[in-house]
């Protein structure tokens, strides 16, 4: 999907131009599309909930149609240590995360970029990190957006 692909490559110009990247969503529907900044993004016990509401804040106030393709973009860390929260490893990098979610399949894919700074903390380059074959994605936020969503705005077929 072309769209994807466009949200990828304004992410990465706009991290590469300012040195971060504020939590958004990008939602496509049926009737139209919206981008939202999601303030005060929460602790990872609260960012459920966070996407929980702004799903219902989006059915309400921006009514999409049917919803077709979640993105969401933000800065994160990445743990090196499977046993560590990513936040404790100490060999942790920095990463953009996008994380996509196809509503009609509920297909989730991720894309990340490791974030390269220099010692003046600029953003000076994103490397894409090696993955394992047979990587997939099954996350908790966009399936917490998607049921915000529909809390407000029922899926009719």
């Amino acid at each position: 999907m072309e769209d994807v692909e466009a949200i990828i490559q304004f992410a990465k110009k706009l991290m590469l131009e300012i040195g971060s990247f504020q939590p958004t969503i990008f939602v496509k529907g049926s009737t139209r599309q919206v981008a939202v900044e999601i303030k005060g993004f929460g602790t990872h016990a609260d960012k459920r909930e966070d996407m929980l509401n702004a799903g219902v804040w989006v059915a309400t106030k921006y009514n999409v149609g049917e919803l077709e393709t979640l993105i969401f973009v933000s800065e994160a860390w990445m743990g090196m240590n499977m046993n560590v929260m990513p936040s404790q490893d100490p060999k942790r990098v920095e990463v953009l995360i996008i994380n996509i979610l196809n509503v009609a399949t509920q297909e989730e894919r991720m894309v990340q970029f490791e974030i390269v700074r220099n010692k003046q903390k600029k953003v000076i380059d994103l490397k894409e990190p090696d993955l394992p074959d047979g990587y997939t994605v099954k996350g908790m936020l966009l399936p917490a957006f998607q049921k915000g969503y529909q809390i407000v705005r029922p899926v009719t077929n």
